[in-house]
């Protein structure tokens, strides 16, 4: 549908009150506010965060404004909503009220109305054609499509949750429903790359779908030292007081950024103070907890510690595993020839030993090692994705793996070397033997030296049998992983 034609209708009068509602189509009065706003902006905030908005519907008597991405959402409802809607209402006769959304987080009610409109717009623009009278400067030329990445939205939705960060989830989701938690200020701590930022992200989309008067304004700590260092170079940091405490619900990501930087804390600190004091919710993401912080000043360590801490882990085993098969079948319902078997999800797991990010790092990896997606992916090429994201893996030792194999199955050295005929000696002896043939490449009668001075034939009946069973028997595959894994462990502790 032309959006166009929602607007662009003679003027009508309201049966009951008789009022001229619009003596002018929509589209002409959101041009007049958009050069009333080139005169009362700076140029540089009308072309960043005004030029870009679109007119696209009236719906239950507002109108309804779209920003194209959530950047643009946070910064023009922090500091642009109300003089827009003030603008507005001096511009159209029947002084509607305005609906800011965000165009990427629209509900179906809005997309059944209208399509992409900027999508709508930039061929338009590209064809040289006279636009839709909401460009900027440049002739109603538009910006061109910002490309997408492919990945999943950050939602809870898409959240792998476990033991590991459970707890974390329970208070974004509540911070974002509005119910109390205990305290307005929290902290979400943990490694680099174990879904913080995710977190922070599900948070604001939640908060934004339920809570229609919620104003969320989400900054990492490099945009906020950014935002702050530009201010005090205009000796004016006016605005970036503003932006920040109009938010009901803050979000800081990184926030170990800022520490050791007093002027930019002393900025934080004021605005945190800001927001809780109006009510609002705080929540910031760090790599250490208050106990583990350091270059901060005793006021603002004061402030974490009376802040609700909860901590995020590395993803456990199974947790691992649905990270890199969520990611495939996202992948896969736009290239169906992406498909993942458990035997290259598993490689993944025991190859890439770090966090959650470094995991779907490898799934994209090898989507374009698999032609973008256009080529069923091989062991080859996993081969070749963990080869560069890992670097060559030495061999490991002999000794190595026996240690491997005495962790994971809870046996001594001793037993591995032993003449012992019991299962449960026998089963980590056998899978032992099968790794050093596979991963060390030494000889049987090598191997076998080193069991106990077993001879070779006992090796190659191991590995043999092994190597039949494993086809089949899952439980087998599943232990051998495990203590593939555990090989992975010790060479990257340092063992040898």
């Amino acid at each position: 549908m032309d959006r166009n034609r929602l607007f662009d209708t003679p003027a009508s009068v309201d049966s009951k009150t008789n009022k001229k509602i619009s003596s002018l189509p929509g589209q002409a009065i959101w041009q007049a506010v958009r050069e009333h706003l080139k005169e009362v902006l700076s140029t540089a905030d009308y072309e960043r965060w005004i030029a870009d908005l679109k007119l696209i519907a009236e719906v239950d008597g507002k109108i309804v404004l779209a920003a194209r991405d959530r950047l643009s959402f946070d910064r023009v409802s922090a500091d642009h909503r109300h003089i827009l809607l003030r603008i507005w209402k001096e511009h159209d006769d029947a002084r509607r009220d305005i609906r800011l959304v965000c165009w990427k987080d629209a509900g179906a009610d809005l997309r059944a109305i209208v399509e992409d409109p900027w999508a709508e717009a930039e061929p338009e623009a590209a064809a040289g054609g006279a636009g839709d009278g909401t460009g900027g400067d440049d002739g109603g030329a538009t910006r061109p499509p910002r490309p997408s990445s492919g990945a999943p939205e950050m939602t809870f939705d898409t959240l792998v949750t476990g033991k590991s960060n459970a707890i974390s989830v329970e208070l974004a989701k509540r911070v974002a429903d509005g119910q109390p938690v205990g305290t307005q200020v929290h902290l979400i701590s943990g490694p680099q790359g174990t879904g913080k930022t995710h977190t922070l992200l599900a948070l604001r989309t939640r908060a934004m779908e339920t809570n229609a008067d919620a104003t969320v304004v989400y900054l990492t700590a490099e945009e906020f030292l950014s935002a702050y260092t530009d201010g005090v170079k205009a000796k004016d940091t006016s605005a970036l007081k503003k932006r920040l405490r109009s938010a009901t619900i803050l979000l800081i990501d990184d926030l170990h950024r800022i520490s050791g930087k007093p002027g930019t804390e002393t900025e934080l600190f004021q605005n945190i103070r800001e927001v809780t004091g109006q009510g609002g919710n705080v929540v910031l993401a760090g790599d250490k907890t208050p106990g583990e912080l350091a270059g901060f000043s005793p006021r603002m360590m004061s402030e974490l510690k009376g802040a609700t801490v909860v901590e995020v882990e590395l993803p456990d085993e199974e947790m691992r595993r649905e990270i890199i098969r969520r990611l495939a079948r996202h992948i896969a319902r736009a290239h169906p020839d992406f498909l993942l078997d458990e035997a290259l999800i598993e490689r993944i797991h025991t190859g890439i030993r770090g966090p959650g990010r470094e995991l779907t790092g490898a799934v994209w990896n090898l989507f374009t090692e698999a032609g973008f997606g256009t080529m069923t992916p091989t062991s080859d090429m996993l081969e070749r994705v963990i080869r560069r994201m890992e670097g060559e893996v030495r061999a490991p030792t002999i000794e190595l793996v026996k240690k491997a194999a005495m962790k994971v199955f809870n046996v001594s050295k001793a037993d591995l070397e032993s003449p012992s005929k019991a299962r449960a000696v026998v089963y980590p002896r056998q899978i032992a033997m099968y790794l050093c043939r596979e991963q060390t490449h030494k000889s049987f009668p090598q191997i076998g030296r080193a069991f106990g001075r077993r001879d070779h034939t006992t090796v190659l009946y191991a590995h043999r049998k092994l190597s039949k069973e494993l086809a089949t028997d899952q439980e087998l595959a599943a232990d051998i992983a495990r203590v593939a894994a555990a090989i992975l462990e010790l060479q990257a502790a340092g063992n040898h």
